[in-house]
């Protein structure tokens, strides 16, 4: 069966507990896309050898507190993590950039930090909700789908699930698909539940051979 391809204005989720393979498996999707935004929401992630090498690979450079008004196709918005009022505005202003701009692809470490605690649900949604006609794509991670917008699930092309259960399965369910409640109860190790909207295919994957079923 030839791979599912990724176009630039298709949203995807990638659900998964730490350690599940969420960093890894968007340092393997991401490279196709020549503008990227990665919104750097946590202040451990840095610390991680794996995150560190998704920057490497993807060429993705710091930019210290803010926008900075540079022609760069892809870059990290790291502001400071001690002060939410910061952190609030100057996201929200990488959210009016690309929107401005379009073409870019916006990534979301965590769904539930950037629109539980920065508040920021209103532009997350207008993204995802909206964002195909200025050809934005969002990549949106998240450990707890339970907590986060049904527009961020339902509205989602791509969803890739690893092994999660209760309240967030349910919502999952009810947002993609029933398809997917056992394929992702059976998961092991590091594998994941690829669920296709536009399609309905349900898919089991994992991302070193992700070239398999997505691309």
């Amino acid at each position: 069966m030839p791979a599912t391809k990724w176009k630039q204005g298709e949203h995807v989720i990638i659900i998964g507990d730490t350690g599940t393979g969420k960093t890894y498996l968007t340092s393997k999707i991401l490279p196709i896309r020549k503008h990227i935004i990665f919104l750097r929401t946590k202040p451990d992630d840095i610390k991680f050898d794996g995150f560190r090498k998704v920057a490497s690979q993807l060429g993705i450079g710091g930019t210290p507190f803010g926008i900075d008004g540079k022609k760069i196709t892809r870059w990290m918005l790291q502001p400071k993590f001690n002060d939410f009022g910061e952190q609030q505005r100057e996201i929200a202003r990488a959210f009016q950039m690309v929107w401005v701009e379009g073409g870019w692809t916006l990534v979301v470490d965590e769904a539930y930090y950037l629109t539980n605690i920065l508040k920021l649900e209103k532009p997350l949604n207008m993204l995802m909700t909206q964002g195909r006609s200025k050809h934005l794509t969002a990549v949106v991670g998240m450990q707890r789908p339970a907590w986060v917008s049904r527009f961020t699930l339902s509205q989602a092309t791509h969803a890739f699930i690893f092994r999660c259960e209760g309240r967030d399965l349910i919502s999952l369910s009810q947002a993609l698909s029933p398809k997917i409640i056992g394929p992702v109860q059976e998961l092991t190790g590091h594998d994941f539940v690829y669920f296709n909207r536009a399609t309905r295919e349900v898919k089991i994957g994992n991302a070193k051979k992700l070239g398999d079923i997505f691309g």
